[in-house]
């Protein structure tokens, strides 16, 4: 590794310099109804139980509440409060990469408690899932929810504010799927990530081998993908909180 020490440290220094957003300003730049925020798969299937479960995870979630109450409070309409959830077939292709995770009908691909009263305000979105990346998942009506980006393009400015799990899996595919879809569209769209809203699992280099997985450190591939976002034109912030 010594040969990206470099890079590593760049990279380091690069997000150790995040900025701290205030949610005023954000609203103040964006206007309460061109502000969209999504919670990507922040269900009991990665933060409370299951083969996918992530205490690591689990810790996003008050975080994501507070933000959420936040914005509320000042104004973003309930509409523009978007899930995007898996929702997997019992024989899901996917299962042949992650273990059988987040099942349609069982608790798994269940909203966590904490965020049931967003998701069950009139008028909020819920996009269900068959696979990491969103785009395709469809609501209640069969609407893909590129479909639904692509009219909220047609409208104007928007800035969407992604939040959830996990940082280099879901995160990074939706986060830079509506941004590359807005640019497709040369659309004035914002996409914003916080690195204290968005968290990846952690597995252990000793528990991976003892368990036949893929190693896969938790901080280390937060960072990697937070960074490779900004690349994509994804703003990255340290966090988003109230004045």
């Amino acid at each position: 590794m010594n040969k990206y020490k470099e890079f590593l440290n760049y990279m380091e220094e690069d997000l150790s310099g995040l900025p701290t957003l205030q949610a005023s300003k954000l609203l103040e730049q964006t206007g309460a109804e061109q502000l969209y925020l999504v919670f990507v798969d922040i269900i009991n299937g990665f933060c409370e139980k299951g083969a996918l479960a992530s205490d690591r995870v689990a810790k996003m979630v008050e975080p994501v509440r507070q933000l959420a109450q936040i914005l509320m409070d000042q104004g973003i309409p309930n509409q523009n409060l978007i899930f995007l959830q898996d929702d997997h077939s019992p024989n899901a292709v996917e299962f042949g990469s992650f273990p059988p995770h987040c099942i349609r009908g069982t608790s798994e691909a269940d909203t966590v408690k904490e965020l049931r009263p967003f998701l069950e305000a009139p008028g909020a979105r819920l996009f269900r899932k068959n696979a990491t990346n969103g785009l395709f998942g469809r609501d209640e009506e069969g609407r893909r929810f590129f479909e639904f980006l692509e009219e909220v393009f047609r409208d104007g400015p928007a800035t969407f504010v992604v939040t959830g799990d996990c940082t280099d899996l879901c995160i990074y595919q939706n986060a830079t799927g509506i941004r590359l879809l807005a640019n497709e569209h040369d659309a004035d769209v914002r996409v914003v990530v916080s690195s204290e809203h968005t968290k990846t699992f952690d597995t252990p280099v000793e528990k991976a081998k003892s368990i036949g997985a893929h190693a896969h450190d938790g901080e280390f591939m937060d960072q990697v993908f937070l960074y490779h976002m900004k690349l994509n034109g994804v703003e990255v912030v340290r966090t988003i909180q109230s004045d």
